[in-house]
């Protein structure tokens, strides 16, 4: 195959799906438009067939009375022959004749009327049958059709939560990191502070017990009556000079 014959084939595949999808998504309301169109058929076909019956009737009625005139003329030409009188006999042979010809001809038409009204009968009941089959499996259709859209619809929503819930927890996770970046440089700052002013390095004394200028109620007491001058409240190391020493 030519490039050209691929290339016609390839679009006339897409014309195709294209129309075919677009069949799909109008499929309902095609298989509702079809069902109308069947009730129609089969309101006219109902009509029809009412007036084939009608027909069939009349025509049955008439026959029915033919054969009734048939009757009463053959039992007034055996009365006519009894009493001598052939010539009415003869006279109502001939109108038996033309009767039973009439008759003859009703009765057929009336047979071929009875078969076509069997025959649209059974084409209008077959018709309701399948309208009814149809209309249920269009039912049946529409109700699944309904649930696959809620179906879709919530996995969609699902899908779109779960999205949004990842991109919250992502960035909530990127808050976590901020925040503990933040409290790691502020502690690091506090460290360097410390250790610039020596900080640390007092309170780690203090906290061993050495050095500094705390002295307690009974150190204090036991200076006063030791006669001792009281320490020195600086932290300075104290300078070496003339002890004072109280006269005795």
């Amino acid at each position: 195959m030519s490039v050209w014959g691929k290339l016609f084939s390839a679009v006339r595949g897409g014309i195709n799906e294209a129309a075919e999808s677009a069949a799909d998504t109008q499929a309902l309301r095609i298989l509702d438009q079809e069902i109308r169109d069947a009730d129609n058929a089969l309101r006219k076909a109902r009509s029809d067939l009412a007036g084939v019956m009608a027909t069939a009737k009349a025509l049955g009625r008439r026959v029915d009375e033919a054969r009734a005139k048939d009757q009463k003329d053959l039992e007034s030409a055996r009365a006519a022959m009894a009493a001598g009188r052939e010539d009415l006999a003869r006279q109502l042979a001939d109108r038996m004749s033309r009767n039973r010809a009439d008759m003859a001809r009703d009765e057929a038409e009336l047979q071929r009327l009875q078969g076509a009204q069997s025959q649209m009968l059974r084409a209008v009941q077959d018709t309701e049958t399948r309208i009814q089959t149809m209309r249920r499996e269009v039912e049946g259709v529409k109700a699944n059709e309904s649930l696959l859209q809620a179906q879709s619809a919530i996995a969609s929503s699902h899908a779109g939560v779960n999205s949004r819930l990842g991109s919250a927890m992502e960035s909530l996770e990127r808050v976590k990191k901020r925040q503990e970046a933040m409290a790691g440089r502020l502690e690091a700052g506090a460290e360097l502070q410390a250790l610039q002013s020596g900080s640390s390095l007092d309170q780690a004394l203090l906290e061993a017990g050495i050095g500094g200028n705390r002295s307690s109620s009974d150190d204090i007491f036991a200076e006063i009556t030791r006669g001792e001058a009281p320490k020195a409240i600086s932290s300075e190391a104290p300078s070496v000079g003339i002890t004072y020493r109280p006269k005795p």
